[in-house]
C-alpha cells in the first residue's frame, strides 16, 4: 500500500486513541469520498472510519473504529475482484484467518458489503511500516535489521506450518513496532490471496518491486520464493532502495527475472557491518532457486548467529571487565599488605 499517492491529509494513528468506550468519540473522523469511497463500499454500520492508511491500485486501506468493540482496526477495501470469485474470496481470507501469531497482524473480519464490496478486517498496531520508517529516519542499524528480518521469519515459518505462505512480503506489509521497554519487534500484514492474485493483471510498478524471481518468471511460488522476497527486504533495509526500481511494472518484472542486484556494499558501505550478513542478503536473490537458502527456517538459522555473536561479545567484554577489576582489587590488597608490613617493620625496628 502506497500513501503517496492521495493528497489527502493523514493524521497521525498513534494520536488516535487505542480504546474508545461506548459514549466517547474520535477525535478525528475521514469522509469516505476523500479516499474514492462511498457509503455504498464501506460497512459503516460496523466501523467508523478515522483515517487512510494505504492506497494502491488494487484496495484501500482505512484506519476505523469497531464499533463494537472500541478497538482501533484497519479496514481493506477491494477494489477488483469479480463476481466469479467471490467464492475463491472468502475461502482464502477463511484460511488466513486461523493465522494466530505474535508477529502477525490477526484477521477479525471479512465479507462482501450488501453482497457486492470485498473487504477484510485486521487487528490495528500502532507503528510505522518499514517503508516509511526507511523514508523517515533511513536504514536502521545493521543489528535492528537482522532482528526485524528474525522477527519476519518467524511468523512466516508459523504460516507455512499452517498451510499458508505470504506471497507478497514487501516493506509495505511490515510494521515496525519500536517499544523503547522492549525489543523492536513487527506485526506482518497482508498475506496474499493466490488465486485472487493470480487473476488480476499487473499494472503498478509498486507491485512488482518486492515480486519473486519466479513470479516474475511465470513459475510456480514457494518457500524459496519466499526466501527471495525477505532477501529484497533486507536488501532495502541494508541500502535504503530495493534491489530494482524505476520504470513500468513489466520493466521490474523482468529485471526480476533475468537481472542479479547490485552489490549491496555497492550501494552502501558500513563498516561495522559484517560482510557475512551482505552476503546472507544476495545468497537469499540468487536467480536459480538452488542457490538460495532452502527454507526460511535455513535463512533463519544464519541470522540467530548475529544477536548470539553480539551476545557472546558482551558477555566476553564484561567478563574481562570482571577480570580487570578483580586484578585491580587483588593488586590493591597486596600494595596495602606491603606497605603495612614496610610500616610494621619500620616500627618494630625504632
Amino acid at each position: 500500500m502506497r500513501q503517496d499517492l492521495c493528497t489527502c491529509e493523514k493524521p497521525d494513528p498513534k494520536k488516535v486513541p487505542t480504546y474508545l468506550k461506548q459514549n466517547e468519540s474520535d477525535p478525528l473522523t475521514l469522509e469516505l469520498s476523500n479516499a474514492g469511497l462511498s457509503q455504498d463500499n464501506f460497512p459503516l454500520e460496523k466501523y467508523s472510519p478515522i483515517s487512510i492508511l494505504g492506497y494502491g491500485s488494487r484496495a484501500t486501506v482505512i484506519l476505523a473504529r469497531d464499533k463494537q468493540r472500541g478497538t482501533k482496526v484497519a479496514v481493506k477495501i477491494f477494489k477488483k475482484i469479480a463476481p466469479a470469485m467471490q467464492p475463491t474470496f472468502q475461502s482464502e481470507l477463511k484460511k488466513n484467518q486461523q493465522l494466530s501469531h505474535t508477529n502477525i497482524a490477526k484477521i477479525v473480519d471479512f465479507g462482501f458489503y450488501q453482497d457486492m464490496a470485498p473487504y477484510q478486517v485486521s487487528e490495528y498496531k500502532d507503528g510505522l511500516n518499514l517503508e516509511q520508517n526507511i523514508d523517515l529516519y533511513g536504514t536502521p542499524s545493521y543489528d535492528v535489521a537482522v532482528k526485524i528480518l528474525i522477527s519476519v521469519c518467524e511468523a512466516l515459518i508459523y504460516a507455512q506450518k499452517q498451510g499458508v505462505l505470504h506471497r507478497d512480503i514487501r516493506p509495505g506489509n511490515i510494521i515496525f513496532l519500536d517499544d523503547m521497554n522492549s525489543e523492536p519487534s513487527v506485526s506482518v500484514t497482508d498475506f496474499s490471496l493466490p488465486k485472487i492474485k493470480a487473476s488480476q493483471e499487473l499494472t503498478d510498478p509498486a507491485d512488482a518491486i518486492y515480486m519473486s524471481c519466479e513470479e516474475a518468471r511465470g513459475l510456480e511460488y514457494s518457500e524459496k520464493s519466499e526466501v527471495y522476497s525477505l532477501g529484497c527486504v533486507g536488501f532495502a533495509l541494508l541500502t535504503g532502495r530495493p534491489p530494482f526500481q524505476g520504470g513500468t511494472a513489466l520493466d521490474i518484472k523482468n529485471l526480476h527475472a533475468l537481472k542479479l542486484p547490485p552489490r549491496i556494499s555497492s550501494l552502501k558501505f558500513d563498516a561495522k557491518r559484517p560482510s557475512e550478513l551482505d552476503e546472507i542478503i544476495e545468497k537469499c536473490l540468487e536467480k536459480d532457486p538452488n542457490n538460495r537458502f532452502e527454507s526460511v527456517a535455513k535463512l533463519l538459522e544464519r541470522l540467530e548467529a548475529f544477536p548470539r555473536r553480539e551476545k557472546t561479545k558482551i558477555e566476553a567484554v564484561l567478563a574481562a571487565r570482571k577480570r580487570k577489576k578483580i586484578l585491580q582489587i587483588t593488586a590493591a590488597g597486596l600494595a596495602l599488605t606491603i606497605l603495612l608490613a614496610g610500616i610494621f617493620f619500620i616500627v618494630r625496628g625504632h
